[in-house]
């Protein structure tokens, strides 16, 4: 018998060197043929039953097909066997062939992919390395752009503060640092309701952490504007008031990542606002008195005219109804003085342009000062200025200077050298220019005061003109002084300066226009002056009207009366040819002196016309002399001041 299972052996080795799966099929059938003949054998698909032997070619995972065998001997069991096996081996062959082929194929599909692959990552790479490179431009403007914002935010004049979601700080910028009272390495991580500082509200009541700004914020989930905190820190007495605006910012499931809290210092402005509400009170306080000092000067005027009437000799009074009457004078001028003081004060007088002798005046003030101030303090006096005439109220310069040395007094607690020395100097365009006073160039005296005091620090000396500052301690002083001594300075169209140094003392420079005009001295008791004519007097007063009326007449004149603007311009309608002088206060019911000036100009342009007044404003009184006002005379005013006005006046027509 031949060999089968060597051939079977050669046959299987043969195939399974190929591939491919019908070529190992067709190997196979006709190695078989060739081994087994004359038998035949077939590849069949599936199942047909065509009266041979039909054996399944299959492994356990799938049937490939079926092998025919049909021969015309009987095979013995040896060679069916040797069949058999040679028909597993040609099954586990195909199942490798088929394994073989697909995982080529996922060989090539994958080398495919990945050839693709790699030239999209190429691409990818190519569009990468452009991306990288517009990137690296956009972080380098980004950069700069972050840098250049951190350098805004920490020179904005806003502090800011950054907290997380559970109020701890996360960032500052140096104003916050500044405000807080923290360096800004030391303030990162600190809570709100750190022990280092304590919030205060709005009345100056402690405020609990509940009420703080980013406790409110994480409690209600929302921003709040313009909230009013007090800061007190560890080391300071004095809170800082701050405006606070808090901002939150939240993620996708609506919980606040973070807190911006903005604020702004507001001490300064808040107590501006005081001042304005206690510059508004002491404002209605100033109008209430300039109403009370329009009455006080009208009744002052009216005893001043009465005590004046009764000095007349035909009164014939004894020498000691004469000294009562004195009395009552020197009471009544020291009554308008201070009437006087306080208008100044309130910028609502006329300075009177009268001659007044500066030096006289420093002279009276040093006598004044020397009985008040400290005796360990020195006063010394130089009196180097030739021109020491100015026009303007000798009571209000005085008292200007009096207040000077008195803050000098104060600065010199333990004693010290108050000098006061005068000087001529000559002040040009430029300087009148340069200057926040409305000064004309022109020949100045110059008033120094010097002190050896405590000196002025540099954030304080440009305040103390303003009204109500005071470096003095609570109800020690009002802040009036040294604002009403720029106020006169001001009326008497002058300037004042400063200048100061912390423990070396304080010098004010005064500068007053001065005057060619010599110093008038009379008595104001002298009623010397006799007139004619006919006089129209004006008041509402019925005081003033009927003193006037007597004192006019002694003087010669004959005199009509009215009680209101209306009715003065009425008269001078009817009789103004006849009505040689018009004396009317300034404020009357109906109409006010001024309009019914500017009536009588429509009347008759030549007219003249005096204004008496205690409580009036410059500005009213300098567009009545630019449209030709005869002359002002301050209530209340002594009737030799009168009977010397009227001279002045009524001669120039003679």
């Amino acid at each position: 018998m031949p060999n089968y299972a060597q051939e079977l052996f050669l046959l299987t080795t043969t195939i399974s060197q190929l591939n491919s799966k019908d070529g190992i099929i067709r190997l196979f059938i006709e190695s078989m043929n060739n081994i087994f003949q004359p038998a035949s054998f077939s590849w069949l698909s599936e199942k047909r039953r065509n009266g041979g032997l039909e054996m399944e070619v299959c492994t356990r995972k799938k049937t490939y097909g079926y092998l025919s065998l049909i021969s015309e001997r009987t095979l013995d069991r040896e060679t069916e066997n040797l069949i058999h096996n040679a028909i597993q081996i040609l099954a586990i062959l195909l199942e490798k062939s088929e394994q073989e082929n697909n995982l080529q194929q996922l060989v090539d599909q994958r080398t495919a992919e990945l050839s693709r692959a790699n030239e999209d990552l190429e691409k990818s790479n190519l569009s990468l390395q452009e991306q990288i490179h517009a990137h690296t431009g956009t972080l380098r403007t980004l950069r700069k752009s972050e840098e250049k914002y951190k350098s805004l935010i920490n020179k904005v004049q806003t502090a800011i503060i950054l907290h997380d979601g559970r109020g701890n700080i996360i960032d500052t910028n140096p104003l916050a640092d500044q405000l807080l009272g923290f360096l800004h390495s030391s303030i990162k991580g600190k809570h709100p309701d750190d022990k280092s500082w304590h919030f205060i509200r709005d009345d100056g009541t402690l405020m609990p952490v509940t009420e703080y700004p980013i406790s409110l914020v994480l409690e209600q989930k929302k921003a709040i504007r313009n909230y009013i905190v007090g800061i007190i820190k560890e080391e300071s007495r004095e809170p800082v008031w701050v405006l606070v605006n808090a901002e939150p910012e939240f993620d996708e499931r609506g919980e606040i990542i973070q807190v911006i809290i903005s604020f702004i210092d507001i001490t300064e402005r808040r107590k501006m606002d005081d001042l304005l509400r206690q510059s508004q009170k002491m404002d209605a306080i100033g109008q209430l008195a300039g109403g009370v000092a329009h009455d006080f000067n009208n009744m002052l005027g009216g005893i001043i005219g009465a005590a004046q009437l009764l000095q007349s000799p035909e009164r014939n009074l004894d020498r000691t109804g004469l000294e009562f009457v004195d009395m009552i004078l020197d009471a009544s001028t020291q009554a308008a003085n201070l009437t006087n003081k306080l208008l100044t004060f309130g910028r609502k007088t006329e300075i009177s342009t009268r001659p007044v002798p500066v030096h006289d005046i420093i002279r009276d003030m040093m006598t004044l000062l020397n009985r008040t101030i400290d005796k360990r303090i020195e006063i010394h006096l130089s009196e180097k200025a030739e021109q020491s005439t100015v026009l303007g109220d000798g009571a209000s310069l005085q008292n200007a200077l009096l207040n000077l040395g008195i803050n000098a007094s104060h600065a010199m607690p333990d004693g010290g050298e108050l000098r006061i020395s005068t000087k001529n100097i000559f002040l040009d365009d430029y300087y009148c220019r340069s200057v926040p006073f409305e000064i004309s160039p022109g020949n100045f005296i110059e008033i120094e005061v010097r002190d050896t005091g405590t000196g002025i620090p540099p954030e304080r000396i440009g305040k103390i003109f303003e009204p109500f500052y005071t470096t003095k301690k609570q109800g020690k002083g009002t802040g009036l002084g040294l604002s009403t001594v720029y106020a006169t300075i001001e009326n008497h169209r002058g300037a004042i300066n400063v200048y100061s140094e912390e423990g070396e003392g304080t010098v004010f420079h005064l500068y007053l226009p001065c005057s060619e005009d010599s110093p008038v001295s009379s008595s104001p008791k002298d009623i010397s002056f006799s007139g004619k004519g006919h006089i129209l007097l004006a008041d509402d007063e019925e005081l003033i009207r009927r003193t006037g009326k007597e004192i006019l007449k002694g003087m010669g004149f004959s005199v009509t009366l009215a009680s209101n603007g209306r009715e003065v311009v009425e008269l001078f309608k009817e009789r103004h040819a006849l009505i040689d002088l018009v004396i009317m206060d300034m404020l009357m019911p109906e109409m006010n002196g001024s309009d019914a000036f500017f009536k009588m100009k429509e009347i008759d342009g030549a007219c003249k016309v005096i204004i008496s007044s205690g409580f009036t404003k410059d500005e009213n009184i300098r567009k009545m002399k630019e449209a030709g006002l005869a002359g002002f005379i301050q209530k209340p005013f002594m009737y030799g001041e009168l009977s010397r006005l009227l001279r002045d006046i009524l001669a120039a027509e003679d």
